[in-house]
């Protein structure tokens, strides 16, 4: 049975392949570099696996462009990209901090502060340690409202160690003329002058193309190192990163008036012939795109047509060659002429979702200089920090625990 399992770990379960071009990665970072300019820190957000790319490949390419700063969803992330970037300076959104405080001090990981238990907390144990606070301009989410903020102000010792940098996120930073911004903006220098923080950020990705106002010391830039233009500029100066493309399993004589797929939705209106297409919502194509949508087929363009199924959609290749469209032959759904932006329009759905959806369902192969590294080698290279989480469990180390 254990060889069985291991030879089925490197098998190509190719029918679905999402590619990421780390080469488009690389320059998104230098564009939003740019845009930030030299007086601004731009840190990368590669919380939930790099939305759902794989930390640890898009980790590496942004440390070798010069990212030295880096966001994360929890520890266990921020472990994992200690692995691969030992030298990064590294902040955690949101974790259980009192619980696992001084694995954060033994592996260099700040955390961001955002209840006012957590930054009591701090102070109680580790008031010398850097950390990030996280304020709410008018989010609510989470973060320390100005209330929360003034019960601090009486205490000397908040004072005298400062956040290392002070957090607010934007809510309409997509729309750059709603006065929300402006809002949230006066809000935080408020705080900030209050607070008087060693650094402030404000922005994440579609912030970044607001007035320099806005951009204080530091940017966390996510969606937008992955091709994704939420603010909609125009032109987009942003490389896509993201192609995907499915197999074709088989394909099907259709008689005119004949139904395709659940529901009957779709009704051949001739004799037609339909292409199964080997991915579905399972791996994380959306729903909405049913009847929504074409593929590319060599030159040749296919609509989708009938439901999407857990792990397949049917495509209308009538007007297809057939030595185009046959079995083994590859269907593409993402290309340099329709982005995730273009898919997400299209059908009425966030980008950053249709993202983490196929990041998370598909086989990924990260391609660099023409070359490919397939999610399978990835894969392996996600255990140091379960292991490390693992070992300060095993050993008994309540000190490493924070006593817990």
């Amino acid at each position: 049975m254990n060889q069985v399992a291991n030879v089925a770990r490197y098998l190509p379960l190719d029918s679905a392949v999402l590619e990421v071009d780390l080469d488009a990665v690389r320059a998104n970072y230098i564009t939003m570099t740019g845009i930030l300019g030299r007086d601004v820190t731009t840190a990368a957000v590669v919380k939930s696996d790099a939305y759902g790319l794989g930390l640890e490949p898009l980790a590496r390419t942004l440390w070798d462009v010069g990212c030295t700063s880096f966001f994360v969803a929890n520890l266990e992330e921020a472990l994992r990209l200690r692995a691969v970037c030992p030298f990064a300076r590294i902040a955690v959104f949101h974790d259980d901090y009192v619980r696992f405080r001084r694995i954060y001090r033994l592996e260099d990981i700040q955390p961001v502060i955002n209840t006012p238990e957590e930054l009591d907390f701090h102070f109680r144990t580790a008031a010398t340690d850097p950390y990030l606070l996280n304020v709410d301009t008018g989010f609510s989410r989470l973060g320390l409202s100005s209330s929360e903020v003034s019960d601090f102000s009486n205490k000397e010792w908040f004072f005298r160690h400062p956040p290392r940098i002070l957090v607010s996120h934007l809510a309409c930073s997509d729309h750059s003329s709603d006065a929300m911004n402006e809002v949230q903006k006066l809000r935080f220098e408020s705080l900030r002058a209050s607070i008087r923080p060693m650094a402030s950020s404000l922005v994440a990705s579609a912030g970044a193309w607001l007035d320099t106002s806005f951009h204080f010391n530091l940017a966390r830039i996510g969606s937008a190192l992955f091709g994704l233009n939420n603010a909609g500029i125009r032109p987009n100066p942003l490389c896509p990163v993201l192609s995907l493309r499915a197999r074709v399993l088989a394909v099907r004589e259709v008689s005119a008036h004949e139904a395709v797929g659940y529901g009957a939705t779709f009704r051949a209106r001739r004799n037609s012939r339909i292409a199964i297409v080997g991915i579905g919502y399972a791996q994380g194509l959306p729903w909405a795109c049913a009847g929504r949508i074409s593929v590319r087929l060599g030159a040749h363009s296919a609509p989708v047509v009938g439901c999407i199924s857990m792990e397949y959609v049917t495509v209308d290749v009538t007007d297809v060659p057939p030595e185009l469209c046959g079995p083994g032959t590859w269907a593409q759904f993402l290309h340099d002429e329709f982005d995730v932006g273009d898919l997400a329009a299209e059908i009425g759905v966030n980008a950053q979702e249709i993202v983490m959806r196929l990041g998370s369902g598909c086989l990924k192969r990260h391609r660099q200089d023409g070359s490919e590294e397939a999610e399978l080698i990835v894969w392996r290279q996600r255990h140091p920090a379960p292991e490390t989480l693992g070992f300060y469990h095993s050993t008994g180390d309540r000190v490493a625990l924070g006593g817990v």
